[in-house]
Parts: C-alpha cells; structure tokens; sequence
C-alpha cells in the first residue's frame, strides 16, 4: 500500500473513533438500579498513569500495530472527557439491591466474579502449552484488566467491601498471579476460589483435588485472604468464603463451617463460586444458557441427572460427596444465613433457594452493590 493511501487510511481511523466519542453512551447515573461506572473516569487518568490496558476500548494493544491503534484511541477517550460522555462497550455494569439483614450500621459491598485474567510473560514463555494456552484464551475475556479496575474505581467511589467469588484469573500464570496479588493488595477484596484458579492447562487438565493441591499454594498466596475457606467480619454481618470450586467441599471445610455458625447468630453472607442447586436456576441453566452442558451447579440430586446430555467425566466430578450433601442441607436450614453470592456460570440469575434464602449468580461483566443494613 502506497504511502498516501496508508495516510488517508490512519487519518480516516481517527475521525471515526473520535466521531464516536461523541456518540458514546451517556455517562449519567440516573438509574441507580442498572449504572455504567463511566461517568467516575477522567481525562486525567491519560496523564497520571498509563494502564495496561486501553482506556478507550479496553483491550491490551500489543505490536507496533496495537501502538499505533492506541495512539488514537487515547486522542478519542480524551474527546470523550471533554463532552463527558465514554463508551459503555466493554465496560462493568453495576446494579443495585437492599439487604436488611440487621447490620450495625449501613455499609455497601459489590460482588463480582469470573473475570478470568488471561495473561502471561517471559517468566512462562517456555511453557509452549502454556503459551498456547495464553494464546487462545486471550480473546475469552480481552478486556479483564479494565474490568477489574471499573469494579476497583466503584468500590473506592462506595467505600465498598469486593467480594469476589472465584476465576479472578483463568489460569496459573506468573503474571496472572501478580494480577491477581496487585488487585487484591490494593483494594479491599474477599475472595473464594474458582475453579480456574487452579487451571494451568484449560480443559486439558481435569479438576480434582490432586490438582488443585499442587498450584494451591502458590495461588493462595496472591490473594489477601485464604480462598479456601475465610471468615471476615463487617459491621455485625459475618462474610464466609469457601472453596467449592469443583462443584463439592471436603470435611475440613464442612467442620469449620459447623464450628463458625455455632459461635453465635451474627447473620451471614456465603460466597460461593459454584451456584447452591434450587429449582429455579437448575431450570434456568438447562433452558437458557447457550451452549451443551450440565447445570453447573452444587447439591444436584443424582435423581435428575439424566436430564444431561454431556461428557460422563463432568457428571461424575458434580456428583456430591457426603460432606457437600451436609453442609447443603446446613445452608437450607440455617436461618443466620441471609444470602448466597456466586458467580461460575457467566451469567445472571437470582434464585429463591428458600423462601427466606436469595441466591445471586453475577454476570462476567456485572458488579452487584448491595447496601446491606
């Protein structure tokens, strides 16, 4: 290509992204119920520091190419905060619910989950399954990064507690886990462990315990609380995170789950990755959700199994051990248990395990505010 054509070409890019800007989701708040976190950026964000991601669209440019795409989506978002308006593409929603449960005082949290970091660099580069890993599941969730830092900005705007509830990064990579250690050190995280956090080679490594015992540690070390099984106290609400990654828990958990509730009747939220089984999202998961699979979900009577048309292997890892059918049967009779939050399934449902007892599964790209008081 001539180099006046490759011109013509470079200078027809920025008026469309820039004439974009203008026509960019407005930023305002004015449903509280479903917001955009656009209207908290600045332009000076350009200035003061320099993401890895792309403040525009959100991706990580990379190449001279991906430069030089940069370059002018940085002259858009820079438009965008002169007219005040930012692109909702690509960007974290936040929705909004009351829980009065009896806090002590009035205080948010915002539960997000399954924003699956997908990154590595030269420390893994050796790792050709692990390059080609990277290499595929880049496009899965190419703006991770800026998802993470919408729920960071929102959580400081609230002065909110995040509750994650697992697959922060999607596999175990060295910069995956700096990620992960970077968010959760500089911001007020409570997690619990996805089953990606112990994937290393995805879908080609099983889930069992003898793999998640041999990243377990490494993995619980770039996070700011133990994601295997933690209990954090706020406001009088008893916050109680447990692994349940593969779809089940171990008698350790369930025995430290028994001893917590019997220490008083403070109420409590449970973070979950795997979503509880109840009717209505066993129903959901089977007849809405897009592609081919069992009801992702804990506690599933083996009764109505047969309703799923999938791969014997993932059948037999949902199959609830002894220690997973108790501590179910605890959950749906313990009345300090006001809320469950998961995430595992990418999608949004809140489902009515009791008829005291919501359980809210949260989006790829939704953060829940609740005002608990």
């Amino acid at each position: 290509m001539k180099k006046p054509a490759k011109l013509f070409m470079a200078a027809a890019l920025s008026l469309s992204i820039i004439f974009s800007s203008f026509t960019a989701g407005a930023s305002g708040e004015t449903d509280f119920m479903k917001t955009t976190l656009n209207n908290n950026d600045s332009i000076s964000r350009l200035f003061e520091s320099k993401p890895e991601y792309c403040l525009y669209c959100g991706e990580v440019h990379t190449g001279a190419g991906g430069q030089f795409k940069r370059f002018f989506h940085e002259a858009a978002y820079f438009f965008c905060g002169i007219f005040g308006k930012y692109p909702a593409d690509g960007r974290m929603y936040f929705t909004f619910d009351t829980l009065d449960i009896g806090a002590n005082e009035p205080f948010y949290f915002i539960h997000a989950g399954d924003t699956h970091v997908s990154y590595i660099d030269e420390r893994d580069s050796g790792d050709a399954r692990l390059v080609d890993t990277a290499n595929k599941r880049i496009a899965y969730c190419p703006k991770d990064l800026r998802m993470l830092d919408d729920l960071a900005v929102k959580a400081k705007e609230l002065d909110a507690l995040i509750v994650h509830t697992g697959d922060v990064i999607d596999f175990v990579s060295q910069k995956n886990l700096d990620i992960a250690k970077d968010f959760t050190a500089n911001n007020d995280v409570f997690a619990c462990a996805g089953n990606h956090e112990y994937h290393v080679y995805i879908w080609d490594d099983g889930e069992d315990y003898a793999r998640r015992d041999s990243v377990q540690n490494k993995v619980n070390a770039s996070f700011a609380n133990d994601i295997y099984y933690s209990v954090r106290v706020e406001h009088g609400v008893k916050f109680i995170a447990i692994d349940n990654s593969f779809h089940k828990i171990d008698k350790n958990q369930l025995d430290l789950f028994k001893a917590e509730l019997a220490k008083d009747d403070m109420p409590v939220i449970l973070a979950l990755h795997v979503p509880l089984y109840a009717p209505d999202i066993f129903k959901f998961q089977m007849e809405k959700l897009s592609y081919p699979h069992p009801a992702w979900l804990m506690g599933v009577p083996e009764e109505i199994m047969r309703e799923y048309n999938y791969e014997e292997q993932w059948i037999e890892e949902q199959k609830a051990n002894e220690a997973t059918e108790e501590f179910y049967d605890m959950i749906v009779n313990a009345p300090q248990i006001k809320l469950i939050v998961t995430g595992h399934d990418h999608a949004h449902f809140v489902s009515q395990v009791t008829p005291t007892l919501k359980q809210y599964m949260v989006d790829t790209t939704e953060g829940q505010i609740f005002m608990v008081r």
